[in-house]
């Protein structure tokens, strides 16, 4: 699975099951239910590679060359989330 998640081309959302750690340079964009995951309700977290900006959770690690410059929702969360931007990628005027 490790070869999977560095691959660059690998750019869908994959679950991981809570408690795991998110592979490094990975964000966690939102919680799901996964029978292979122990526990009800969501018990697994939606994990991807980040774009150039992105919307994570509260929780989510910030990779390197990321920094958070914004409070948002995350869809399908009751819950704050960031968005994070690479390093050096400014948002567009009126953002």
């Amino acid at each position: 699975m490790a070869a999977r998640l560095n691959n660059p081309k690998a750019r869908r959302n994959r679950l991981v099951c809570r408690g795991r750690p998110v592979p490094t340079g990975w964000v966690v964009v939102g919680r799901h239910h996964s029978p292979a995951c122990d526990g009800d309700g969501a018990n697994a977290l939606v994990i991807k590679r980040p774009g150039r900006r992105e919307v994570v959770t509260n929780d989510s690690p910030v990779p390197d060359g990321y920094t958070k410059v914004a409070t948002t929702t995350v869809e399908g969360e009751d819950r704050l989330g960031w968005i994070i931007e690479r390093e050096g990628s400014p948002l567009p005027e009126g953002r």
